[in-house]
């Protein structure tokens, strides 16, 4: 009987600790890097951004009134790193930014970061116009792991 018991006991050991690692390594770990250009420098730029607000193709919108000058705005570039430590793929990667105050839209998210890899990593960029660009904004990244959501908050 204490063989039994000592091999359930190593069973369950292991399973605990495989569920410790799956719960920890889940979490998708980010570096950022942000760059600040200010509008004016970069005209065919802004109006490439004039016409995607006024056509409503911009992946999100926090003003609803499209800016006329440059003189006042600037482009906000913000790239994020991704790693995945863990055993399972981070899978459906969804970005969404809380806007501050003086935002005006993200205009633009590109990268390879629809999915993570395990043990792999990734990159996601996203650009937005603002007033203020030195205001404090929160990026949120949601993503599965073997069918559980989880998610992540940025600081910019």
């Amino acid at each position: 009987m204490k063989k039994i018991n000592a091999f359930l006991i190593i069973v369950l050991t292991l399973l605990l600790a495989f569920a410790a690692y799956f719960f920890i390594g889940g979490t998708l770990q980010s570096a950022t890097a942000v760059s600040v250009t200010p509008a004016s420098e970069q005209a065919e730029t802004f109006a490439s951004i004039q016409n995607m607000l006024s056509s409503g193709t911009a992946p999100q919108v926090f003003s609803e009134a499209v800016p006329q000058s440059a003189e006042d705005c600037s482009l906000v570039d913000v790239t994020i790193a991704l790693a995945n430590p863990g055993l399972f793929d981070a899978e459906w990667l969804d970005i969404s930014v809380a806007g501050a105050s003086g935002d005006i839209a993200v205009y633009s998210i590109t990268g390879n970061a629809t999915d993570v890899p395990a043990r792999g990593t990734s990159q996601v960029n996203l650009k937005l116009i603002t007033t203020r660009p030195d205001a404090a904004r929160t990026v949120t990244l949601q993503y599965y792991v073997f069918g559980l959501s989880r998610s992540i908050s940025v600081e910019i």
